[in-house]
Protein backbone atom coordinates (compact mmCIF):
# COMPACT_ATOMS: atom_id res chain seq x y z
CA UNK A 1 0.00 0.00 0.00
CA UNK A 2 1.40 3.89 -0.82
CA UNK A 3 1.75 5.65 2.12
CA UNK A 4 -0.51 8.37 1.36
CA UNK A 5 1.90 11.59 2.81
CA UNK A 6 4.43 12.08 5.89
CA UNK A 7 3.66 9.65 8.56
CA UNK A 8 3.44 12.05 11.89
CA UNK A 9 4.81 9.62 14.97
CA UNK A 10 3.57 11.78 17.35
CA UNK A 11 -0.40 11.10 15.53
CA UNK A 12 0.82 7.84 14.89
CA UNK A 13 -0.86 8.82 11.45
CA UNK A 14 0.04 9.72 8.29
CA UNK A 15 -1.13 13.49 7.86
CA UNK A 16 -1.72 15.57 4.43
CA UNK A 17 -0.88 19.05 3.86
CA UNK A 18 -3.82 21.43 3.66
CA UNK A 19 -5.35 21.95 0.30
CA UNK A 20 -7.00 25.28 -0.53
CA UNK A 21 -10.56 25.59 -0.28
CA UNK A 22 -13.16 25.71 -3.30
CA UNK A 23 -16.00 27.55 -2.61
CA UNK A 24 -17.64 26.78 -5.38
CA UNK A 25 -17.33 23.04 -4.46
CA UNK A 26 -18.63 23.73 -0.94
CA UNK A 27 -22.13 26.15 -2.35
CA UNK A 28 -22.45 23.40 -4.73
CA UNK A 29 -22.54 20.79 -2.29
CA UNK A 30 -25.08 23.31 -0.65
CA UNK A 31 -27.36 23.43 -3.52
CA UNK A 32 -27.26 19.64 -3.39
CA UNK A 33 -28.60 18.82 -0.11
CA UNK A 34 -30.97 22.04 -0.04
CA UNK A 35 -32.09 20.40 -3.18
CA UNK A 36 -32.51 17.12 -1.89
CA UNK A 37 -29.80 15.35 -3.71
CA UNK A 38 -28.14 14.19 -1.51
CA UNK A 39 -28.22 11.35 0.85
CA UNK A 40 -29.47 13.25 3.59
CA UNK A 41 -31.30 16.37 4.44
CA UNK A 42 -29.83 20.09 5.50
CA UNK A 43 -28.98 19.50 8.90
CA UNK A 44 -29.76 23.58 9.37
CA UNK A 45 -29.01 27.05 7.90
CA UNK A 46 -24.96 27.57 6.86
CA UNK A 47 -22.51 28.61 9.71
CA UNK A 48 -19.63 28.73 10.50
CA UNK A 49 -16.34 30.47 9.50
CA UNK A 50 -16.92 29.72 5.92
CA UNK A 51 -20.68 31.76 5.62
CA UNK A 52 -20.17 34.96 4.94
CA UNK A 53 -23.56 37.49 5.99
CA UNK A 54 -24.98 37.88 2.91
CA UNK A 55 -25.09 34.46 1.48
CA UNK A 56 -22.49 35.10 -1.06
CA UNK A 57 -20.63 32.02 -2.10
CA UNK A 58 -18.35 33.77 -4.40
CA UNK A 59 -16.92 35.77 -0.82
CA UNK A 60 -13.50 34.82 0.15
CA UNK A 61 -13.12 33.33 3.85
CA UNK A 62 -9.69 33.12 5.55
CA UNK A 63 -10.00 30.09 7.93
CA UNK A 64 -7.28 28.80 10.47
CA UNK A 65 -5.75 25.72 10.89
CA UNK A 66 -4.63 24.11 13.87
CA UNK A 67 -1.47 22.35 13.85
Amino acid sequence: MAAMGPYDSTLQMFVQTPQPIDMSRLSFMRWLAEQGKLEHRVAGPPSGPLVTRTGSAQATATVSVAA
